[in-house]
């Protein structure tokens, strides 16, 4: 899956039931540990935080895992 800038700044753009949907659903598809972005499930706030903190590391990382996660 790839997952840059332009991905990122497509998701902030959803509002607060669909990103909390979206990130459960990849955390729960995928078996992201929300912990490890300093995300606490069910905190929409600290979701949209921690995405629009991102290093372009951490996206690269993000969109490897999505693509080789247990889906």
């Amino acid at each position: 899956m790839e997952f840059d800038r332009s991905a990122l700044s497509r998701l902030l753009s959803l509002n607060d039931t669909q990103l909390k949907f979206l990130v459960n659903k990849f955390a729960r598809d995928y078996g992201l540990d929300l912990a490890s972005y300093n995300v606490t499930e069910g905190d929409i706030s600290s979701v949209r935080r921690a995405l629009g903190n991102l290093s372009d590391d951490q996206l690269r990382e993000l969109g490897q895992k999505l693509s080789g996660g247990r889906r």
